[in-house]
């Protein structure tokens, strides 16, 4: 009895941290491994669908044309983890250096909401 209650325990504890460790590997460019295994699993369920759905170009509206931080992109599908932000509250854009579009990147609630329709 000794023995299996320690036996449970311990497939427990490793359950737990398996669990927990379930993010995409794409996110150690944007968070630490700490920071990642400190977020509840609906936190990591949203960044791993973010590494896909979390950006988008568009047309700079002229509204923003004067506030926006610049950034040098390369490749029109880029990730958020490929410049090493982070995703936000709030949702971010960039003026993508050279052109007359913006990068954006999406706000967590927004993601959420994505996620919740696409399942």
């Amino acid at each position: 009895m000794k023995y299996s209650v320690l036996f449970l325990l311990f497939f427990s504890a490793f359950g737990f941290s398996t669990f927990a460790q379930k993010y995409n590997s794409e996110l150690l460019k944007s968070y630490s491994k700490k920071e990642l295994q400190s977020l509840d699993a609906e936190s990591i369920e949203v960044l791993n669908f973010a590494i896909e759905n979390a950006t988008y170009l568009t047309p700079i509206a002229e509204n923003k044309n004067e506030q926006l931080q610049e950034i040098d992109l390369t490749n029109q599908q880029v990730k958020f983890t490929d410049l090493g932000l982070k995703i936000l509250d709030k949702t971010q854009y960039f003026r993508v250096k050279g052109t007359n579009q913006m990068l954006v990147v999406k706000s967590v609630n927004i993601l959420k909401l994505q996620m919740k329709k696409s399942k």
